[in-house]
């Protein structure tokens, strides 16, 4: 245990007898107990204000050096000793006051605490002279005394408590995964250690441990990743670790925290998962899992961020990264970002072998033989879904395969497994196969029913006897049947009724409802319940429900939905198109003087006033810059339609923004994987309509970053000074730091909305209708009067080829730089995206020097991408026989 920080408060009448204490305190210190911290302890030139106020709120003790002095200080009484007295009412700090001279001090509650010498005798009662320093050494070791017991009880109260042995032993157990041996199953015996970039330091992380040894380093710390990616059972194990190095942690579900008081429900979970101890609540680590899941306003949401950041350190995940606009105070630590990955296949295959081995001895463990046999099964799935390999991905895969008993596999999309895992449950239990469709049918309308009771997964125990009785009088069914099949293979019992035990199978049930009983039965509800989805993109609920219904439905609603929210999002901003034409704003290129810079949204000197205001974020972190300042851009209170003379930044809250990010982010993601499970469903006009508009939405997000650098970049001698003023340590020249204010801009308007879209779009129907878009919109007739074309879709579809087999279109490159010059913009986003890729996959020297001497990237900055761990021959060899390319 590191020493207790002790801060002496006392008038400098009295520092004479400070320094005696200190000097009776210097054992204390030789034994590494304590640190003593006093104001003459400020070296020359800082801040004194700033320099007490932080040591007195990190002080473990605080000792009071009580006189006429003190008390008639205020100073000393009324600042240093009421927070003092604030930090030892919450449990952060013990108060010690020590009387030093007589006075009266029975004032503002110092009574209330216990005082030393032993009682309250001063010290310099009978000793006052500063020559009879002997005759006061008793009462000052009489004081040690009395702070080696306060040391001591401290140490108790703060040795971390262990985390409760039956939460810990239920913490894993779960009843959404079904294991044909393990019923709970335990989802740390599966737990692959998962791939994450940390994107403060450009680094990719390969295990846990690694993770862990920056969050304790981040009073702040954001893990962002798509559905399914293994979000949560990290949490846990975030937080399990976390325990084990004696740093305490707290686990909260986003869905569950419904009010502001977030310290009242992080009491009641420090009581369910510790048990009863003196820790102070202020010492743990507050994981809160899926924040984007609490449905209250974002106002709100900055108010349980601020308290939490009182806590040792704060731990948040999220589906995208908009958590990050909620730190963007100056008074809130910068949080540490991390990205979960994809699983490579040598992870899919680890997870493999651990589904096979669940529930076996050790003499009875799965042969290579199976294991292998079973992953190219995974792997030709993954093959005809298109979908990303993530942790729950390739265990509902599993589930599918042993609930399929050996019949053939050929399924044409994600959604399309649910509905296979269901038949292949009521199989496995015995039920009648005349009465599926039955099953089917009503668990679809107990989904629904669940949905307009709680919009959740959750249902009142009369609701769901109202669905039976629905059945028993409509279709005449047997009422105990319907009960038994249903619970528990499909609800679990709960104190007030029942609820889905797997979110996506309630999703996937509802979507069910909705696409075939209500869209015949009830258009107007169809209508909208559809569009209340597609407004409320941004939740992880709506949009795979969304997803779902598309998957039942041949209509073009949902498509039409989707894209009526998109061309609201960032209305304001002017459409964006990617040219050379402002090369200097997009790429952040060396320039001249001239600069072809056009602000084009609309931009008030309130708004200039608030992005001169913090020059400082744009170097420091690039996410708190689109965050901060794309806010004045949205208000949750204007709507997209009325123009805006003013805004007021005191009332801009992040409601707006951090919607509009995530669903974009969402809406990208789910028209992606709507076109990718229903090919051949879609006519060729609706699939290019909505990659030209999700290319514009992205664009139009890139233009209100577009804006911000124009204003930067208009005043290039204005902005180099304030930047230098503010970075007179940073070893770079004035116009390094400009240059690198245009980089940070050109990363998240460009690369997030063009490599970020690419992702989206890397399946092959999306990429064949991007080579039509990029033939028709960037020919030669779509040249503007300036000699400049634009090239939005080429750009995407160049990314979206790398990220579609995971290998370099050299064609489409070299065609790229014969037709665009090898100096132009789109080169640089392709440099940007190829250097980012290959943090994430391996490739070949081969490929590595075609890189280097095509896009002028040196070798050194390829190599420092992430080394991967081979696979073995035989993966290779089944890689190579099925096609895949690892």
């Amino acid at each position: 245990m590191k020493p207790f920080e002790v801060f002496i408060s006392y008038s400098h009448a009295d520092e004479w007898l400070k320094n005696e204490l200190i000097q009776h305190l210097s054992a204390l210190q030789r034994k590494e107990l304590i640190d003593v911290w006093h104001d003459r302890l400020i070296p020359a030139g800082a801040i004194l204000d700033a320099d007490i106020d932080m040591h007195i709120h990190s002080a473990d003790i605080v000792l009071l050096l009580i006189s006429p002095a003190f008390i008639g200080s205020d100073y000393c009484f009324a600042k240093e000793y009421q927070i003092a007295a604030e930090r030892h009412k919450s449990g952060e700090a013990e108060v010690v006051p020590i009387l030093i001279r007589d006075c009266d001090w029975d004032v503002g509650g110092l009574r209330n605490f216990r005082a030393l010498p032993t009682d309250a005798i001063p010290i310099t009662r009978g000793a006052a002279a500063r020559g009879e320093a002997e005759r006061r050494d008793a009462a000052w070791l009489d004081v040690i005394n009395g702070l080696k017991t306060v040391i001591s009880n401290l140490k108790k109260k703060l040795t971390p408590p262990p985390i409760d042995d039956a939460y810990r032993g239920s913490l894993f157990e779960v009843d959404f995964i079904r294991h044909p041996q393990a019923q709970p199953f335990n989802e740390e015996s599966i737990f692959i250690e998962p791939d994450l970039y940390f994107e403060q330091d450009k680094e990719q992380l390969t295990n846990l441990a690694q993770v862990v040894d920056r969050i304790i380093q981040h009073q702040a710390t954001i893990i962002t990743g798509d559905d399914r990616s293994g979000k949560s059972v990290l949490a846990k194990k975030i937080q399990v670790l976390l325990c084990e190095r004696l740093v305490p942690a707290v686990l909260l579900k986003g869905a569950g925290i419904s009010n502001v008081d977030i310290d009242a429900e992080i009491r009641k979970a420090i009581s369910r998962q510790f048990g009863l101890s003196e820790f102070p609540n202020g010492g743990f680590t507050i994981i809160i899992d899926d924040f984007d899941e609490c449905v209250l306003p974002d106002r709100v949401k900055e108010l349980i961020i601020r308290k939490i950041s009182h806590y040792a350190r704060c731990v948040i995940t999220s589906f995208s990264s908009a958590p990050t606009v909620l730190y963007t105070a100056d008074d809130l630590p910068n949080p540490a970002t991390f990205n979960i990955n994809p699983f490579p296949n040598e992870k899919v295959l680890q997870l493999v072998r651990k589904w096979k081995s669940v529930g076996l001895p050790t003499s009875r463990l799965p042969t290579d033989v199976e294991v292998l046999q079973t992953f190219e099964k995974i792997q030709f799935i993954f093959g005809q879904t298109e979908i990303e390999k993530s942790p729950y991905s390739v265990i509902t895969f599993l589930e599918l395969l042993d609930s399929a008993s050996g019949n053939d596999i050929a399924i044409s999309s994600y959604a399309a497994c649910y509905d296979s895992l269901i038949q292949s449950r009521l199989v496995n239990t015995g039920q009648e196969w005349k009465s599926f469709d039955e099953y089917k049918n009503f668990l679809s309308l107990v989904a629904y029913t669940a949905y307009v009771e709680n919009a959740d997964g959750a249902i009142s125990r009369a609701k769901f006897e109202d669905c039976v009785n629905i059945f028993e009088s409509q279709f005449l069914s047997s009422p105990s049947k319907l009960r038994k099949m249903a619970a528990p293979l499909f609800l679990k019992e709960t104190a007030e009724g029942y609820s889905f035990s797997e979110d996506y199978l309630w999703f996937f049930l509802c979507a069910r409802y909705v696409a075939k009983r209500l869209s015949k039965d009830d258009h107007r509800k169809y209508v909208e319940f559809v569009s209340n989805c597609t407004k409320n993109i941004f939740q992880k609920t709506f949009a795979n429900i969304v997803i779902y219904i598309a998957y039942f439905n041949d209509d073009n609603f949902v498509i039409s939905s989707l894209l009526k929210t998109l061309d609201g999002l960032f209305s304001k901003a002017d459409d964006w198109i990617l040219s050379d034409k402002s090369k200097a704003v997009i790429m952040g290129l060396a320039t001249g003087d001239k600069l072809a810079v056009e602000a084009k949204s609309d931009v008030d000197a309130n708004r200039v006033s608030l992005l001169r205001e913090k020059i400082a974020d744009i170097i420091e972190n690039a996410e708190h810059v689109v965050a901060r300042y794309t806010l004045p851009f949205l208000d949750a209170h204007i709507a997209d339609s009325e123009f805006i003379e003013e805004i007021n930044h005191q009332e801009i809250n992040g409601d707006s923004y951090m919607k509009s990010v995530n669903a974009l982010l969402r809406i990208h993601s789910v028209i992606g994987q709507i076109l990718s499970g229903r090919s051949g469903t879609y006519g060729a006009d609706v699939v290019m309509d909505c990659i030209t508009k999700m290319v514009k939405a992205s664009g139009r997000y890139a233009s209100l970053n577009h804006s911000i650098a124009a204003l930067l970049m208009y005043d290039k001698e204005g902005s180099i000074e304030e930047v230098q003023r503010t970075f007179t340590g940073e070893n770079l020249t004035a116009d390094e730091k400009y240059q690198k204010v245009m980089r940070i801009f050109a990363f998240w308007s460009v690369y997030m909305s063009q490599a970020g879209l690419a992702r989206y779009l890397s399946q092959a129907h999306s990429i064949r209708a991007l080579e039509k878009l990029s033939d028709k919109m960037e020919g030669e007739e779509n040249r503007s009067a300036d000699g400049f074309i634009p090239f939005n879709f080429t750009s995407v579809l160049l990314v979206a080829r790398l990220y579609s087999d995971g290998k370099l279109d050299k064609n489409g490159i070299e065609a790229a730089i014969e037709k665009y010059g090898e100096h132009s913009s789109l080169l640089g986003l392709i440099r940007v995206a190829v250097h980012i890729y290959s943090y994430y996959m391996p490739m070949s020297i081969q490929d590595k020097q075609w890189i280097s001497s095509t896009l002028k990237i040196p070798l050194r900055r390829i190599e420092v991408q992430r080394q991967k761990a081979s696979l073995s021959k035989r993966i290779f060899a089944i890689d190579q026989s099925t096609g895949t390319d690892g």
